[in-house]
């Protein structure tokens, strides 16, 4: 079954028939995870670095890196599935073509990634960021990780 994993998500699978995707992500991130032994994947996708003071919408646990990825990682033990052994990786946190630096949000959420992730202990094992390139990812049991960038596919 595919699942549609929406801005400000995560969900978390068991199944190797389920293949959890995005769709293109511009400067939100995405952050992948398959420990295939403990047969558990899961995929994330937020919005904004950090909540400074605001809350998330309800319904989107995931809207914040500071608040998504600790959800995310133990409700991914919760299943089962062991972050340190599994496969990690973050996509996506793209720029505009034409913005101000102080503007660039995926530059920002690609540093929160790689902030909240170190946190956690957790390094990933591949990185498709910015650049103005849509990107999306798929997350599988079966076929592990992919990162589409345009007609590119990139597997882990």
């Amino acid at each position: 079954m595919r699942i549609l994993v929406r801005q400000g998500t995560f969900q978390i699978t068991t199944s190797d028939t389920d293949v959890l995707y995005t769709q293109n992500l511009g400067a939100c991130v995405a952050v992948g995870l398959v420990d295939e032994e403990a047969g558990v994947a899961g995929l994330l996708q937020y919005v904004l670095p950090e909540s400074r003071g605001l809350s998330a919408p309800e319904g989107f646990p995931a809207f914040f890196a500071e608040e998504g990825l600790p959800r995310f990682i133990q409700e991914f033990r919760d299943r089962g599935g062991n972050p340190a052994k599994a496969r990690l990786v973050v996509a996506g946190g793209g720029r505009f073509r034409v913005a101000p630096r102080w503007l660039d949000i995926g530059a920002k959420n690609v540093a929160a990634a790689r902030f909240f992730l170190r946190k956690l202990g957790l390094l990933p094992q591949a990185e498709k960021v910015g650049e103005p390139l849509p990107r999306r990812m798929e997350v599988s049991l079966k076929e592990g990780l992919k990162v589409y960038t345009l007609k590119e596919v990139e597997t882990w």
